[in-house]
């Protein structure tokens, strides 16, 4: 096995695999790269050869532990069907970067034989469960998937009149209702007691790839307005055939008028109106175990869940990893405390 480095220039070549593999994810996309090299970290991608052919590849990020210490991360990755080499794998990653402490690899395919020596399961940072929408469907068999309150509710907000706008104006204040897309994001999570990001995060997302042409990763701002009010709002992504849900928020007010659901159900009509033959609603598990009441919203829409292999960390260096493990016990109980 071989682990080839990429630059620039492979950059079609390596999005094609990533987008047409059935275990490829935007987060290991050339466009999710430049967005993390755009926050500060260190990015390196690879094609996975075994003499004759391409049989993956993985993009890798760069994330500090203390000082100059790190590990190298691949969200969702490697990208292929390569489980029977994984143990060639580690040993090439252990040439590439001989001075990381351990390097974690999140794939998605469940046959990877990771019980191994040097390979710990660790805790997701990815969902390690999602719910998949098959797009290919047509859209009374989509209907007749969901849960009979879902489709009511659909209804309902279609007789309240909810508006759904899927745009995006190159202006200075980012469009209709932009500030307030983002705020109820940040309130729904807040709410919800589930972390997220800062505004400045977001408004830096959008900015990076919407109002900058990124190519083969699509960024989309949807909105559900009742009475020239935002009731809802989500940010959504496409790369491949598949629409991510990424972040979401709703309002308190008027919730009557179930405005959440039409605006999935018009993401998901307009994902395939498009061409995509999935929409990938990102994540239908708590750390807790409990289902709270967004995973019974997402479920409400029918599909079928998939679950991933999960993390795993290769271990280079023990006696660090040791001391970083030990770091984040303390860390997680001084933030409980």
């Amino acid at each position: 096995m071989q682990l080839v480095e990429l630059s620039e220039s492979d950059k079609d070549r390596y999005n094609h695999f990533i987008a047409t593999n059935p275990s490829g994810s935007f987060l290991q996309s050339w466009e999710w790269g430049q967005w993390q090299q755009e926050l500060g970290r260190e990015v390196k991608r690879f094609f996975i050869g075994n003499g004759e052919k391409e049989v993956g590849s993985a993009q890798f990020i760069k994330m500090p532990v203390w000082r100059k210490r790190f590990y190298w991360y691949a969200p969702y990755g490697p990208v292929g069907d390569f489980g029977f080499e994984i143990l060639d794998f580690r040993s090439e990653l252990q040439k590439k970067f001989s001075d990381v402490i351990f390097y974690r690899i999140e794939p998605k395919p469940t046959t990877y034989n990771l019980q191994t020596i040097n390979f710990l399961k660790s805790q997701n940072i990815q969902p390690g469960k999602t719910l998949i929408i098959d797009l290919a469907k047509s859209e009374d068999q989509l209907l007749a998937d969901m849960h009979h309150k879902t489709r009511y509710n659909i209804k309902v907000a279609q007789k309240h009149g909810v508006e759904i706008k899927d745009e995006f104006d190159i202006t200075i204040g980012h469009g209709l209702f932009f500030d307030e897309a983002l705020k109820l994001i940040l309130e729904t999570s807040k709410r919800q007691k589930f972390g997220t990001f800062s505004p400045g995060y977001y408004k830096k997302l959008v900015d990076f790839f919407a109002l900058k042409n990124r190519g083969d990763l699509k960024l989309h701002i949807y909105k559900a307005i009742y009475q020239n009010q935002l009731l809802a709002s989500a940010i959504m992504i496409d790369f491949g055939h598949t629409r991510t849900f990424l972040f979401g928020g709703s309002s308190e007010n008027h919730k009557n008028v179930m405005a959440p659901y039409l605006l999935h159900w018009q993401a998901m009509l307009d994902a395939k109106s498009q061409g995509l033959s999935a929409y990938d609603f990102w994540g239908t598990e708590t750390s807790s175990g409990e289902v709270p009441g967004f995973v019974r919203f997402k479920l409400g829409f029918g599909g079928q869940q998939k679950e991933y292999a999960g993390a795993y960390d290769i271990i280079n260096h023990p006696a660090m990893y040791n001391i970083y493990q030990l770091g984040r016990k303390i860390n997680r109980f001084v933030k409980k405390n």
